[in-house]
């Protein structure tokens, strides 16, 4: 019998075949699965934050849900004893986050698309209905009422009309503020939509009286942050100062994490004439988001129309300053308060460091004429005649309409004894305040203004 050494048995080899063929597909199936199992990782987004009451004391026990498309819940989870959750999501896609408590007010927020960053959404409840309710009662109606609109007046305004004009110009800037993602609800749509969407329409169509009220029953439907602020925005574009304060105190209240809620809360207090708490309510707004520089923006106008220095502004510009070093608005603003302390105090220090902060600005090309007119304001103070009537020029160059730029070079003129440069000058100031004036005026006229009227206090 001849013996083949390599010979196999063809049941053997067929075995051989099979195991071999399993053995591929199950290291097949493993690498298929490992590279599903990361590429799934790596389709993951997170969304991560905190559940509290409008107080700001965390909420345990709590349920955020996902949804999406069709209002399915894709995924939920309880909040734990800090009011913290964790969700996981898929990157690239857009949902709806709800929370919600018994005994609170749910809120919806949309997210995304989302990103490979985790996404930090922190939700602020509001008390709510009654277990069983049909919908929220507003149980604390407004002390006032819009009866009608009149042309603008001055009668009842607060301040120098240095103050009246910076309130114009506050309560226009603080109605462009967008909402902030900070879990406040801006946008979502719910009960109250539909007539914050039509007084919008009734805005548009020049019927103020009729927005207002439509805003306040969306808020009465639907006391979202988004719904508050319309509200306060509109009765402040119509300078119903005292009013917007009564609704947008609420809704700060509510809504402690809303930063464009406060600045509004600031310009409403502004245009009733209560600066220091106007300040107080910008700086808390600067506190949430210290990186943002609209808060002190605002702060900075109204030190601009201030003559002391208003409480908390010295600390909140200092920060926007050392922080953003090459901000040519917080090297301006800082500049202006050291001024306005050193005027007072007659400091040499600060006179310097004044100068230095206002120089910086100035050197933060293009720089605007008002930034040149207090530098040259500066120099004055110091004695430097030749260095202020240079600032001065200089103003008048880079702002040809400012009016006031054209006043402090005609008086430098004068202090120079170039009497013909400076009546020129003075000729100018004089035009330009004209044409400011007249331009106001015709701002003014087609300005519909709130009529409002208080309840009377119940007697004791």
């Amino acid at each position: 019998m001849t013996i083949h050494c390599n010979s196999v048995h063809p049941g053997k080899f067929n075995s051989i075949k099979i195991f071999f063929s399993v053995g591929l597909a199950c290291v097949g199936a493993l690498f298929v699965g490992l590279c599903g199992s990361a590429q799934s990782q790596t389709q993951e987004a997170i969304i991560e934050g905190q559940v509290c009451s409008a107080d700001r004391s965390p909420l345990a026990g709590a349920i955020v849900e996902l949804k999406k498309g069709n209002k399915t819940t894709v995924t939920e989870a309880i909040t734990d004893g800090a009011g913290h959750f964790v969700l996981k999501a898929g990157k690239g896609e857009s949902y709806q986050l709800r929370a919600r408590k018994e005994g609170y007010e749910p809120r919806v927020i949309s997210v995304g698309p989302l990103g490979e960053e985790t996404k930090q959404i922190d939700f602020f409840l509001s008390p709510g209905r009654a277990k069983g309710g049909t919908g929220f009662e507003f149980t604390d109606p407004p002390e006032f009422t819009v009866a009608g609109v009149t042309d603008w007046s001055n009668v009842g305004l607060h301040g120098s009309d240095s103050n009246v004009k910076t309130s114009e110009v506050l309560a226009k800037e603080t109605a462009k503020l967008k909402a902030n993602d900070a879990g406040d609800g801006a946008g979502a749509a719910g009960a109250g939509a539909a007539h914050r969407l039509a007084g919008d329409e009734k805005e548009k169509s020049g019927d103020p009286v009729r927005a207002e009220r439509e805003y306040a029953e969306a808020v009465k439907l639907e006391p979202s942050e988004e719904n508050y602020f319309v509200w306060g925005r509109e009765l402040l574009l119509h300078r119903a100062g005292k009013a917007a304060v009564e609704v947008l105190s609420k809704g700060a209240k509510f809504y402690p994490a809303s930063e464009r809620m406060k600045e509004a809360l600031g310009a409403a207090y502004y245009a009733d004439g209560q600066y220091l708490e106007a300040a107080q309510q910008v700086c808390l707004a600067s506190d949430l988001k210290p990186r943002d520089p609209e808060p002190y923006l605002i702060l900075g106008r109204m030190e601009q129309a201030a003559n002391e220095i208003l409480p908390c502004s010295e600390e909140k510009l200092k920060r926007f300053a050392t922080e953003q070093p090459r901000d040519q608005q917080a090297n301006f603003f800082y500049g202006l308060v050291i001024w306005k302390k050193a005027r007072k105090t007659q400091n040499e220090v600060e006179l310097v460091s004044a100068t230095e902060y206002l120089k910086r600005a100035a050197s933060m090309e293009p720089a605007p004429g008002e930034i040149y007119v207090q530098l040259g304001m500066v120099y004055n103070a110091q004695g430097k005649k030749e260095a202020a009537l240079a600032e001065f020029c200089k103003a008048v160059v880079a702002s040809p309409d400012l009016s006031t730029a054209h006043y402090q070079l005609s008086l430098a003129y004068r202090r120079g004894g170039q009497i013909a440069k400076a009546d020129q000058e003075m000729k100018k100031y004089e035009r330009l305040k004209r044409l400011e004036e007249a331009e106001l005026e015709k701002e003014r006229k087609g300005m519909r203004q709130f009529v409002t009227v208080f309840k009377q206090a119940a007697p004791n």
